[in-house]
């Protein structure tokens, strides 16, 4: 109620709320949205408390800064046509959100322009008979996989219990992906709301084009996704946990996880490195550093899987038996809302049997002590790609990113900037860990993973879909409204 006379009261500010002559006039699209869904569904003040959530939830908390004109929260996939149908008779700029963890600016956030918050649908089901999972975009991972335990079932998703089902859209590493494949190579029937507001069934044989283009292709391409039918698989109790390694133990870390790169040949065993580096001074101790192992076996026994990294001095193991959900919150629960701040990801991809694994590292670890103070803290992660990974991915028809055999792995970068600098220092700062990145090469042939790549990057120029994925665009989206009117990435 307080909210609904906080709407009432306090409409946006005229510059807020006005005529764009860029973006159109976005608030003839709220007033439309406002008439035809009532105030239940659309937020059009600031001191909304919906409108506040909406807008400050970003996990890159710099997009936070965004103003949307107002907030619309859908609970179907007609309320999304209505939508679509609203902001293009009135041109105006827009952004879809389901949880809001991608960093890039502008994919899910907007200025003077309608926010679509998917939040509000949560609808999900299990088919006992065919062992489908049906969800809408609206809940975590966390959320689906507290509720598909009940059946012994999972879906194949998010590492983390907090990250919003977007993911899968852009590919989605799960720590079940060396036995399943990426999330979206379960995608078996998607419900999406095309740019001309039309509401299609994606499949292998229904849009069979649009299907394989939403496998992988990223959000906010094709159209909005409101209803994900996929393949759920079996769960039980995990042998899962944490080693935590701090002072200078990263020779020996790196080779063990470029050793279970190469060799591991269990597909239930998945291990993600994740090497953090504080801006507090070396001193020559290795103080500054922390290295944090994920180790998750699919079963109650891991045999010798993970002897290379309990074998290395560690001050904390949290190995032992879980439940699936609580393996999504491993180390700290609720850790993704705790380090919400200025959070922004980039990509590189590396074969392990060279020495790129290293040189990748050397080069980060080389910039981190070159710049302290330039961050809060950066981190670095190898998400490794198996060939049970790239198998299974081809079985189910492949993706997107049309993945060649493994192994390979992923090399992911985070850095978390200082609060309070200036706009020129943020981005001298980002300048230059875009030139660490880019300056370290990449291999070739092996596609970018666009949940963790930058904008900047042009991630789907490494995919070699490519050309393929320019024309399922066109063919969907043949005036770029959505090219145009939303973020996302770019086809051009």
């Amino acid at each position: 109620m307080l909210s609904l006379l906080l709407a009432t009261a306090l409409p946006l500010s005229s510059a807020a709320f006005g005529l764009n002559p860029l973006f159109g006039n976005p608030s003839a699209a709220c007033s439309n949205l406002t008439s035809t869904f009532g105030l239940g569904k659309v937020a059009v003040s600031e001191l909304d408390l919906r409108y506040l959530n909406s807008r400050h939830s970003y996990w890159n908390t710099k997009l936070d800064s965004h103003a949307p004109s107002c907030v619309v929260y859908p609970a179907n996939a007609q309320d999304v046509s209505v939508i679509l149908k609203a902001i293009r008779g009135t041109d105006s700029r827009f952004a879809i959100k389901a949880a809001g963890h991608n960093t890039n600016d502008l994919f899910s956030s907007v200025d003077d322009g309608v926010l679509i918050d998917l939040s509000h649908m949560t609808g999900k089901l299990y088919d006992e008979s065919t062992t489908l999972a049906t969800y809408e975009p609206g809940s975590s991972w966390g959320e689906l996989y507290d509720y598909y335990l009940q059946y012994g079932r999972t879906v194949v998703g998010g590492r983390i219990h907090d990250v919003g089902t977007g993911l899968a859209l852009g590919g989605g590493m799960s720590y079940l992906s060396p036995q399943y494949g990426m999330a979206c190579d379960g995608f078996r029937e998607l419900e999406v709301v095309l740019p001309s507001g039309d509401i299609v069934t994606a499949s292998g044989t229904q849009n069979p084009d649009l299907f394989f283009g939403l496998r992988g292709g990223g959000g906010n391409a094709f159209g909005v996704v409101t209803k994900y039918t996929v393949q759920s698989r079996p769960i039980g109790n995990l042998y899962a946990g944490n080693l935590l390694y701090v002072s200078d133990h990263h020779e020996a870390i790196l080779n063990a996880t470029r050793d279970f790169i190469l060799y591991n040949t269990d597909p239930k065993a998945a291990v993600l490195m994740n090497f953090n580096v504080l801006t507090t001074p070396d001193l020559g101790l290795g103080l500054d550093q922390a290295c944090v192992m994920f180790l998750v076996y699919d079963g109650e026994d891991p045999g010798d899987a993970y002897e290379n990294f309990t074998a290395i001095p560690h001050i904390m193991n949290t190995l032992g038996p879980k439940t699936y959900p609580q393996v999504a919150n491993l180390l700290i629960p609720g850790l993704a809302v705790i380090s919400r701040a200025d959070n922004v990801f980039r990509i590189g991809v590396h074969r392990a049997d060279d020495d790129s694994y290293k040189t990748a590292f050397d080069r980060f670890y080389q910039w981190s002590q070159d710049h302290k103070g330039d961050y809060t803290y950066i981190h670095m992660d190898y998400n490794p790609v198996p060939k049970s990974l790239t198998d299974a991915s081809k079985a189910q028809g492949g993706n997107a990113m049309e993945m060649p055999d493994g192994p390979w792995f992923w090399a992911e970068y985070t850095i978390t900037t200082p609060p309070l600098i200036s706009d020129a220092k943020y981005d001298e700062i980002q300048a230059s860990f875009r030139d660490l990145v880019d300056g370290t090469p990449n291999a070739e042939g092996l596609p970018f993973f666009l949940n963790e790549a930058h904008k900047d990057q042009n991630a789907l120029r490494t995919f070699s879909s490519y050309a393929r994925l320019q024309q399922i665009k066109q063919r969907y989206d043949p005036d770029g409204f959505f090219a145009n009117r939303t973020g996302g990435w770019s086809f051009a």
